[in-house]
């Protein structure tokens, strides 16, 4: 990536519609193809990339081609999800430093919110290796549970969860019965028709019943730009405004139930009026991207730096690591990780400590937003190593 890469991208029209508004009112962001990038299941991914921003409603995609379709294809034969941890979902960790599941985190958080009956019938859409199903049934073990994916290859472990009842290989809109509440976490920014698979899993709910959306926030964790089989990259406000596209209800989104993440949550009862897409200036948002995609060239320069003072290790094994792994063309001895299922193995062939057992005399960069790094810092930290902030974005 040249230092160009961080200057304003100049914005180009380019063809197709929105995924969002679905007007043809794309802008694409010329100096974008210069990073390298990162696939969802953390692997590095070269550049070439293309990302657009939609004039007329906001919303930051990647313009429909052969070449993505081409790339996407190529990702999902080979994804394997969570192999840094042996299939584990990844954790997330509170002040204290106590780790629970993402999915865990969840569903705490909507239980919290949210008063669900004590029986009740779960889909959920894209459902991975069953970790939200997981996480649900643990908690409301009196739910009957479904999921779907694309292929087979989770089949037995999804089968062997508590409540599930069932498991379908197919378009949302062919699974059977209808549900008490539909989930999708972590799956409607890899789709190129988003709006299409909101409106399927709409069509599956009971009356009253509940729609789950879990989802990146490009504008809390810039390196979602980077990631090669993300069509969409969301914000509160674009993901918001699809949803009420496809469903005409009622929409509430939140940030603080699960760190840096989105979530929203619909129910089917009131319907409103679609909203109409109103012209957005174009010049603020290429602006807006612009100021993440400095940030991002600084904090891989910033690092460059870093590495060369001697031992040098990344905080993390996913996302934001394997992208500046990648960027610093392999300059990196080491990864630290606070999940104890992935210490001890080897990530991008090199060994994954434990903040407890980095080296000392090294080197750490902390590559996570400056907000997240600052709060996480005091809690690693230890004598004899040098734990190292990003730029303030």
């Amino acid at each position: 990536m040249s230092d160009e890469a961080g200057r304003r991208p100049e914005l180009r029209s380019t063809s197709g519609d929105c995924r969002v508004c679905g007007r043809s009112a794309l802008e694409e962001i010329a100096g974008f193809s210069r990073f390298r990038r990162v696939t969802s299941d953390c692997r590095p991914w070269p550049s070439g990339g293309r990302l657009g921003v939609c004039r007329a409603c906001g919303c930051v995609q990647k313009p429909d081609s052969r070449e993505l379709a081409r790339e996407l294809a190529l990702i999902y034969d080979g994804y394997a999800i969570y192999h840094q941890g042996g299939g584990a979902e990844q954790a997330v960790f509170g002040a204290s430093g106590q780790a629970v599941s993402r999915s865990s985190r969840l569903v705490e958080a909507l239980r919290s919110q949210v008063c669900l009956p004590p029986k009740g019938q779960l889909l959920d859409v894209g459902c991975g290796n069953g970790a939200t199903l997981r996480a649900f049934g643990a908690t409301m073990p009196g739910w009957s549970l479904v999921g779907t994916e694309l292929d087979d290859r989770n089949r037995p472990e999804i089968e062997s969860i508590g409540g599930v009842e069932g498991f379908f290989v197919c378009p949302v809109s062919d699974v059977p019965g209808h549900f008490d509440m539909v989930t999708m976490v972590h799956v409607l920014e890899h789709v190129p028709r988003p709006v299409a698979l909101v409106e399927m899993a709409w069509a599956k709910l009971s009356r009253g019943g509940l729609l789950l959306i879990h989802l990146p926030d490009y504008t809390r964790n810039p390196f979602d730009l980077l990631i090669a089989d993300h069509c969409t990259h969301f914000t509160a406000e674009t993901a918001v405004r699809l949803i009420r596209r496809a469903t005409g209800a009622d929409v509430t989104a939140v940030h603080d139930w699960v760190p840096k993440e989105l979530t929203v949550v619909v129910r089917a009862v009131a319907v409103l009026s679609r909203p109409q897409p109103s012209e957005a200036p174009a010049d603020a948002l290429g602006e807006s991207i612009a100021q993440e995609l400095r940030w991002l060239s600084r904090l891989a320069e910033a690092a460059r730096s870093i590495a060369r003072r001697g031992r040098f290790g990344l905080f993390g094994t996913s996302i934001a690591a394997t992208w500046l792994f990648a960027e610093l063309e392999e300059a990196v001895d080491f990864f630290v990780d606070e999940d104890r299922n992935r210490v001890g193995r080897s990530f991008l062939g090199r060994p994954v400590y434990h903040p407890d057992q980095t080296p000392a005399g090294s080197q750490v960069y902390l590559v996570l937003p400056a907000v997240t790094a600052k709060a996480i810092r005091p809690r690693v930290a230890r004598e004899g190593v040098d734990y190292h902030l990003p730029p303030q974005r």
